[in-house]
């Protein structure tokens, strides 16, 4: 009896810390400075549309999506700010825009914001 204790305590923590892990990885460019904040709404505002994908998060495909408005703004309460794209907050972890070439790229690495397990380009 005491070994199944033992091996549910330490099933129910590897999936705390596997839940929690993804969760540090699913917003990793959602808060940020001023500074990338206003760059990068600024970058998007030369752009009609983004792709959101967020590979971390598992996501079976990516999204398209038209650019109406772009705009940066304070996190209330907070010193962060974020970008907003049609109204909605994005990660840009997972936004990419698409080069003249043609090529959908990261937005977060193009702006040498650091995040992880990201692809630079889409497909």
């Amino acid at each position: 009896m005491k070994a199944i204790k033992y091996t549910l305590t330490a099933f129910l923590l590897a999936a705390v810390f596997t839940v929690t892990a993804v969760s540090v990885l699913a917003d990793q460019a959602a808060w940020i400075t001023k500074a990338q904040a206003e760059k990068a709404a600024a970058f998007l505002k030369k752009h009609n549309e983004v792709r959101h994908y967020c590979e971390p998060c598992d996501d079976k495909g990516d999204s398209v999506e038209e650019i109406s408005t772009v705009e940066s703004e304070q996190i209330e309460g907070q010193e962060y700010w974020q970008v907003k794209v049609n109204g909605k907050g994005v990660d840009l972890a997972y936004v990419y825009f698409k080069t003249k070439k043609g090529k959908w790229k990261n937005l977060a690495k193009e702006l040498k914001i650091k995040v992880h397990s990201v692809p630079k380009t889409l497909q």
